[in-house]
């Protein structure tokens, strides 16, 4: 298992910049697994992969997508013990999770004796907005019941089927998901770059549930305070399910690097 959080590349020094580079630090997406992040290539900045800190047990957190962010600072933490400016992001969940944990930052009392982290921005990888109508048609009831699988089961599963399960997991947390109430405070959602697969997947004519908003330029997240804080979409080749691909991870990769780019230097 990869240590977590994995560094995926370390950015060049540039000494002859009065500021380097900020960190962009990429939350796993539903499956758990920070492979697909590993396929990215140099963006000319650090780039660090959390996965699922409960991968191998099945993905479930009894505290839920606010227990899995609170977790998740304390691991940037401990790469990052001075604190500092940091970008967050990732694919699918991955965005929602950058959101909780921007959130729990922002929240944080003054006084705290924890590292201080200033959210510089995010980058949301086809991460929908899962309390759009159309999308809870897909979404698991609230109130179901995690799978539950022994230990010896557990170690007998291959990746394939963690990740599966993992997945399913995801979606019932997400289910279950507050997510955080800005009202008021609407100027303090850290800027955010929405990119957007331009594909539907195809699933024998039935519409996948990450597919429910694809019409929608915000993938519904004009739901949310007015989408303020998203600055820019920006389109992907492929579907949902493989913008990872290798025949897209040359542009994938140039537009997460352009992405970083911008809101390292918040030019807007």
């Amino acid at each position: 298992m990869l240590e977590n959080p994995s560094l995926i590349y370390e950015g060049p020094d540039c000494p002859w910049l009065d500021k380097q580079p900020t960190p962009l630090i990429l939350l796993h997406d539903g499956g758990g697994t920070t492979f697909s992040y590993h396929c990215l290539y140099p963006i000319g900045r650090t780039i660090y992969g959390i996965h699922n800190a409960r991968l191998d047990d099945g993905g479930y957190w009894e505290s839920g997508v606010s227990g899995m962010a609170s977790h998740y600072i304390e691991l940037i933490e401990k790469v990052l013990p001075e604190g500092g400016e940091i970008l967050l992001g990732g694919w699918s969940m991955g965005g929602l999770l950058s959101l909780e944990v921007a959130w729990q930052l922002a929240n944080r009392p003054p006084n705290s004796s924890r590292p201080k982290f200033t959210v510089l921005g995010m980058i949301f990888i086809d991460s929908v907005y899962t309390r759009w109508l159309g999308v809870l048609r897909d979404m698991p009831d609230p109130t179901a019941q995690p799978i539950k699988k022994s230990p010896e089961e557990l170690k007998a599963m291959k990746l394939r089927e963690k990740v599966d399960l993992n997945m399913t997991h995801a979606r019932l947390m997400i289910a279950r998901w507050d997510l955080p109430d800005w009202e008021g405070r609407e100027a303090e959602i850290p800027p955010t770059i929405l990119m957007r697969a331009t594909e539907l997947v195809d699933k024998d004519g039935r519409r996948s549930f990450v597919d429910h908003s694809r019409e929608l330029r915000l993938l519904g997240w004009d739901l949310y305070h007015g989408a303020c804080w998203i600055k820019e979409v920006v389109d992907l080749g492929g579907h949902h399910f493989n913008i990872f691909e290798e025949k897209y991870i040359e542009d994938i990769t140039t537009k997460i690097a352009a992405a970083a780019d911008k809101l390292d230097k918040l030019e807007f």
